[in-house]
């Protein structure tokens, strides 16, 4: 058949293939089935008290984003010092579901004396200055590793690893997240990237500038998380000129960051003058954080923390 021939043949035209990659337009009657998916997984989920997804461990961060990190991008900002990467680990240890923490500024075994520190209540300082004999803290290890079984550390400090595998490259970090999910069998899958602006920085982008850099690795991040259906978390950097500002564009570098998130996190310190940030009796810092962009509930709110350096750890006040 000729191309006249099939342009002028109707029945030519409506058997050509229908592409299934492309966007698709749904009439609103079309979306029963989805609609009715989701509200019986909603419903379980609160009949058994199981989350439909990974969660922070922080209670009040999890109510106000809707029960669960969707799946997406979510970030976390705050100025240096006001645990970021503690965070990032907490949460990837307590999320409830396969986690694994792609690091590109500490090595395992510093990030390994964090995770202990927290679940043993033990002050980093007596892990690393010699005070422990071997075999105890080999037993504070144990400890560690049997409260976090689906905990995974990805080291990327020495090398760049991609966000997928190209061709011959190793595999990336969503086929890392893959056969971590699936050794599990879970449904789910956290990934943490620490922290989005070292990994942008590493990336093979031929003069590429800071901005195109930092949006390339948003967009990449972004096709994990849509292909894993499963949230991705990121550190970010806050820019100089907002490390006061606790808005959600506060982070350095591009506006693609709160523009493709889910939620934004900012971390912030609470001052005892214009300068101070000192702990109080318990060694602990006096902090808040807050939702400055939430798609799946309230924006703004803020939730009073408190953290201690020495333990590693951060828990609602």
């Amino acid at each position: 058949m000729t191309e006249t021939d099939t342009a002028a043949d109707p029945q030519a035209v409506t058997a050509a293939p229908v592409r299934t990659d492309g966007p698709r337009t749904y009439p609103l009657a079309d979306l029963a089935h989805l609609w009715a998916a989701d509200a019986e997984e909603a419903r379980a989920s609160r009949l058994s008290g199981v989350p439909r997804g990974p969660v922070t461990g922080f209670p009040t961060i999890d109510r106000e984003l809707g029960g669960y990190l969707t799946p997406g991008l979510h970030f976390v900002h705050g100025e240096p010092g006001t645990g970021k990467t503690n965070y990032a680990l907490q949460v990837a240890a307590a999320c409830g579901c396969p986690a694994l923490f792609v690091s590109t500024e500490m090595s395992p075994l510093a990030l390994l004396r964090r995770i202990v520190a927290r679940v043993t209540n033990t002050f980093q300082g007596h892990l690393e200055g010699g005070e422990l004999t071997p075999a105890a803290s080999l037993e504070l290890f144990a400890r560690a590793v049997e409260a976090c079984p689906m905990l995974a550390l990805m080291d990327a400090t020495r090398c760049y690893v991609a966000p997928w595998q190209i061709d011959s490259e190793p595999p990336g970090i969503r086929e890392a997240a893959e056969v971590w999910r699936d050794h599990h069998g879970a449904a789910s899958v956290l990934v943490v990237v620490d922290s989005l602006h070292t990994w942008a920085a590493g990336a093979p982008r031929p003069l590429a500038s800071e901005y195109e850099s930092i949006n390339g690795a948003v967009a990449d991040l972004l096709a994990v998380a849509l292909a894993l259906r499963s949230p991705v978390l990121a550190v970010a950097e806050r820019s100089r000129f907002a490390m006061a500002n606790a808005g959600q564009s506060s982070a350095k570098g591009s506006a693609r960051i709160e523009y493709s998130a889910d939620s934004v996190l900012s971390l912030n310190r609470v001052l005892d003058s214009a300068e101070d940030w000192q702990p109080d009796a318990a060694d602990e810092y006096h902090m808040y954080a807050k939702l400055a962009k939430n798609r799946y509930g309230r924006s703004g709110h803020k939730v009073d923390l408190r953290f201690s350096g020495a333990l590693a750890s951060l828990r609602e006040a």
